[in-house]
């Protein structure tokens, strides 16, 4: 870069004369000067950012850039040396400036990759719940809304699932919140594994969690069945100690277009019917007739419904 800059500069002493030449001296010792300032500038960026660079991954591009920084000052260092005849060793000049470009670039590479890694893992955490891992709230909505948008084009199931922990509630009380915090997410990790790979898992709020299954009704229901049998079984105080009392769901289930058509619908009867599947007992998974006009009545009382609109 500098070889073609100097190149320019004695092309014009050539064509221009003695004046041409007078000025071509001027700013070959101008040029001479800011290079050795931006080398400078170079070293005290690196002696600034080296100290607090540590082994974390994040840090690495910092070093590289750093390595380019103090290469880049080196060369330009060469360069002046070189034009005052003081260091004549043939393409020194060339190397170092050789090295700056490769640090840089690598420098640079591990920034892009490690500021696109930090905004996937921002994008994820905005999206997760923190305790159990599963899908948010606001992401189950977002999906479904999407979701059933689809489907009256492309022809694909669906069907909502809630899952609702049983007596909840008392276990807290009885045990302490760590205690049911290590319930929920020993009922979220059952969910996850018996989930299957396009199904989204999600805690919806407290101890409830839904799924959005991509199949049909007799499906979903074999589905639910075995999330119900799961968390029976796993959630035991025979199969695992750290569980204090035995936990159970109630299950309740909708289908599109065999149970409703719009997403609000869905979510709505599958929560009613999780309700009634704790009314008739518990720990099982219910796919009957519910009053809606009960349901309602039920979260107004609570001041909020379980779609997160405040009742009016």
């Amino acid at each position: 870069m500098k070889t073609v800059l100097y190149a320019f500069i004695d092309l014009i002493g050539q064509t221009g004369g003695e004046a041409a030449e007078e000025e071509e001296e001027i700013i070959v010792v101008a040029l001479e000067v800011f290079n050795l300032v931006v080398a400078m500038v170079a070293f005290y960026f690196a002696v600034r950012i080296l100290p607090s660079i540590s082994r974390d991954v994040r840090k690495r591009s910092w070093l590289f850039l750093s390595l380019a920084a103090i290469s880049f000052g080196i060369a330009e260092i060469i360069g002046v040396l070189q034009e005052l005849g003081s260091v004549g060793v043939e393409g020194l000049y060339e190397l170092t400036e050789a090295v700056f470009v490769v640090m840089f670039a690598v420098g640079f590479y591990y920034l892009y990759t490690s500021e696109h890694k930090e905004t996937i893992k921002l994008k994820r955490q905005s999206t997760t719940d923190d305790l159990t891992s599963l899908y948010t709230h606001g992401f189950f909505q977002t999906y479904l809304v999407n979701k059933v948008s689809n489907l009256k084009t492309d022809g694909t199931n669906l069907t909502v699932v809630f899952l609702d922990i049983d007596d909840f509630k008392q276990y807290n009380d009885q045990f302490g919140h760590q205690e049911g915090d290590y319930v929920l997410q020993k009922v979220a990790q059952t969910i996850t594994q018996e989930a299957r790979g396009e199904d989204i898992a999600s805690r919806y709020g407290g101890e409830e969690f839904t799924l959005i299954l991509g199949c049909d009704y007799e499906t979903a229901c074999r589905v639910a069945e075995r999330l119900r049998s799961s968390v029976e079984e796993r959630c035991s105080t025979f199969a695992d100690p750290d569980i204090k009392r035995s936990v159970t769901v109630s299950v309740g289930l909708a289908t599109f277009e065999r149970d409703a058509d719009a997403g609000d619908k869905l979510v709505k009867i599958a929560d009613a019917r999780m309700y009634e599947a704790k009314r008739r007992g518990k720990n099982q998974v219910y796919t009957g007739d519910v009053n809606l006009d009960e349901a309602d009545a039920r979260n107004a009382g609570h001041g909020t419904t379980h779609l997160g609109i405040v009742a009016g």
